[in-house]
């Protein structure tokens, strides 16, 4: 379990600087009156309970300008990590908690988090038998790394292989990484077998055809058309809330996760969803 501290402008060198040549050292730059301190702060204290020697030290800006001063904080939140006396990362603004995790995994990189970088360098070259072998390593070294279960199961719904793919997310039901991406498979599911062509063709004859705009939306996720899949999904809800236990609205809350609170887009339709609803 990790340690959380405070630090002023008189602390910041001893509980910051040279406790990072001892452990890693998180900080959040943060005040009272910003909203997204509210909402990442607790993220960070969770994780660093639940992550083994790191310390997260709370700085208050509004209270200790020389040490804002020193690191040029002119936005919060605002986190950095130092190690051996040297800033080694950093982040601004609220981050989903997936994103926080796998910035304290990269403070103590495990034998599984090298693996699992290696998988997503692969995968962000399209390498994805590469990107697959590393993940599958990962998780001989360590069965329940769950960055290298997500990324193996990403793999797997973009080769259609979907039975596989529900199998990991069965086994790891409670991981962050799993859970978001998890929704891959369920749009996948919504577009299997379905033509593009035909669908649009069945909504220029009926507009009311629901079933054809959520495969079309599914179609649009799977490519990565966010805002199409929104739109199309946010139609249905307006159209008819009991279509399929209203699935326009489970699907929009699907894309929030995987896309993470801090994007425009879920922000924008966020709001939407909820003018609609209510």
């Amino acid at each position: 379990m990790g340690t959380i501290k405070e630090a002023t402008d008189e602390t910041f060198m001893l509980d910051v600087i040279e406790a990072s040549r001892q452990a890693p050292v998180v900080v959040d730059f943060w005040a009272p009156w910003c909203g997204p301190c509210k909402e990442l702060t607790p993220t960070l204290e969770r994780v660093t309970q639940e992550t083994e020697n790191v310390t997260l030290v709370k700085v208050n800006t509004d209270e200790n300008p020389r040490v804002a001063q020193a690191f040029q904080i002119q936005s919060i939140p605002n986190v950095k990590a130092f190690k051996d006396g040297q800033m080694i990362g950093e982040f601004l603004g609220a981050q989903p908690e997936s994103a926080v995790r796998q910035f304290f995994a990269n403070l103590n990189p495990t034998e599984a988090d090298l693996l699992a970088n290696n998988g997503d360098a692969a995968l962000a070259q399209g390498n994805l038998q590469q990107a697959a072998q590393f993940f599958q390593a990962a998780l001989e070294v360590d069965p329940k790394h769950g960055r290298s279960a997500g990324g193996l199961l990403a793999i797997l719904t973009d080769v259609g292989d979907l039975d596989a793919a529900e199998e990991i997310a069965r086994e790891f039901p409670d991981d962050p990484d799993v859970k978001r991406l998890a929704t891959l498979i369920r749009f996948a599911r919504g577009a299997e077998g379905q033509d593009r062509d035909a669908l649009l063709a069945r909504l220029e004859a009926d507009a009311g055809d629901l079933a054809a705009q959520y495969a079309l939306g599914c179609l649009d996720a799977q490519e990565g058309k966010w805002e199409e899949s929104l739109e199309r999904f946010l139609d249905i809800v307006r159209t008819d809330r009991k279509f399929q236990d209203d699935a326009g609205k489970v699907a929009m809350l699907d894309l929030f996760r995987l896309l993470g609170d801090e994007h425009p887009l879920t922000r924008d339709y966020r709001t939407s969803l909820t003018m609609v609803l209510f």
